[in-house]
C-alpha cells in the first residue's frame, strides 16, 4: 500500500493568476486520486495563509466573465469531503471571519465561504509534520 501525503500551502491572493494554478493543481490531484485504485491513494492537505486567507471571503465579488475561485474550491471542498482550513491570525487581519470569532472578537457578522474553516497555525504545523511532500503556491 503506497500513499502520499501531499500538503498545499497557498499563500498568494485570489486575484493572483498563480492562485488558479493551486486550485488547478488541486483539482487535477483529487480527479486523479479517485481514478487511481484505493491501496495507492494519496492524501491532499490543503493550507491558505497570508494572502491566500482571502480565498475564504463569502464577499469577494467577481464580474460575470470570470470564474469565482472562491466558490469553485467550495465546490471541490463538497465534490471531495476536502478541508480548506484557513489560518485564522491571517483570515482575522483581513476581515474574515466565522461566527464564533466574529462574537469572540465583538464583530458584526461573519463573512466565511462554505468549506473554509478558520485554524491556528498548529493545524499547519501539524501537516507539515506529516506531509512528504510540499507544494507552494
Amino acid at each position: 500500500m503506497t500513499t502520499a501525503n501531499t500538503l498545499l500551502l497557498i499563500h498568494v491572493d485570489p486575484s493572483q493568476s498563480i492562485a488558479w494554478h493551486a486550485y488547478r493543481y488541486a483539482k487535477a490531484f483529487l480527479e486523479n486520486c479517485s481514478s487511481s485504485d484505493e491501496s495507492s491513494r494519496s492524501k491532499l492537505n490543503i493550507f491558505f495563509y497570508g494572502e491566500a486567507a482571502n480565498t475564504g471571503n463569502a464577499l469577494r465579488w467577481q464580474t460575470a466573465d470570470r470564474a469565482n475561485l472562491t466558490q469553485l474550491w467550495s465546490q471541490l471542498s463538497q465534490e471531495h469531503q476536502l478541508r480548506l482550513p484557513v489560518c485564522v491570525s491571517t483570515a482575522l487581519t483581513r476581515g474574515i471571519t466565522d461566527e464564533d470569532n466574529a462574537k469572540r472578537h465583538k464583530l458584526e457578522g461573519n463573512n466565511l465561504a462554505t468549506g473554509f474553516e478558520l485554524v491556528g497555525l498548529g493545524e499547519l504545523a501539524e501537516q507539515l509534520s506529516l506531509a512528504q511532500k510540499v507544494v507552494t503556491f
